[in-house]
């Protein structure tokens, strides 16, 4: 690879330093064959209007763990922020951790005008949100998110409608994959949550 110069070629040219970050798989079971996931709206570059998982740079002698708590709690109120005092707004929601770390992880690099702008490098987390009571007589739905911080909008997405975003360049491509690895995972018991 190259740092930024003159020289022109048809490989990026790296203009930053990779940075760590964190992102949040948080699957929410409806019913057997009703899935789905928590997705934010991008509010900033890179992907600003682009549907993702919750997820942000893991800060200074955080533990990617709590990086990934935090997002959640930031992006969507599900959870609560590590230094909760009890008084922090939250999705009234029950969160089941898979605590033995990352479940996969992927790169997230955008060149723009051949120049790496961002890249970073990305564990992904792995949760369950429980259920709630619908309004509809004997129906279970997901809790309502309430976006915050860099997420202009928060919500739960099925697999088909995953799809269907990603075909429309309005949802990230590389989720398919990440769920797809998860869901095997989860499948196969590999996937404790606490």
């Amino acid at each position: 690879r190259r740092w930024a110069s003159s020289s022109s070629t048809s490989e990026p040219v790296v203009a930053v330093i990779p940075r760590a970050a964190v992102s949040v798989v948080a699957r929410c079971e409806c019913a057997k064959d009703d899935v789905r996931y928590a997705l934010v709206q991008r509010g900033k570059e890179p992907n600003k209007g682009i549907w993702s998982f919750a997820g942000g740079k893991i800060e200074s002698g955080e533990s990617s763990m709590i990086a990934a708590r935090r997002e959640l709690w930031e992006e969507t109120r599900l959870g609560s922020p590590p230094d909760d005092d009890g008084t922090a707004e939250s999705v009234d929601a029950t969160i089941l951790w898979h605590t033995e770390g990352p479940v996969t992880s992927s790169d997230s690099i955008h060149v723009d005008d051949g120049i790496v702008r961002w890249h970073y490098v990305i564990s992904q987390y792995f949760a369950t949100i429980e259920p709630v009571q619908s309004a509809v007589k004997n129906k279970l739905e997901p809790p309502t998110l309430i976006p915050e911080d860099d997420a202009d909008d928060a919500k739960f997405f099925s697999l088909a409608d995953i799809e269907e975003g990603i075909d429309k360049g309005r949802i990230t491509p590389g989720l398919l994959r990440v769920i797809r690895r998860v869901e095997a995972m989860y499948a196969a018991g590999l996937l404790d949550c606490k």
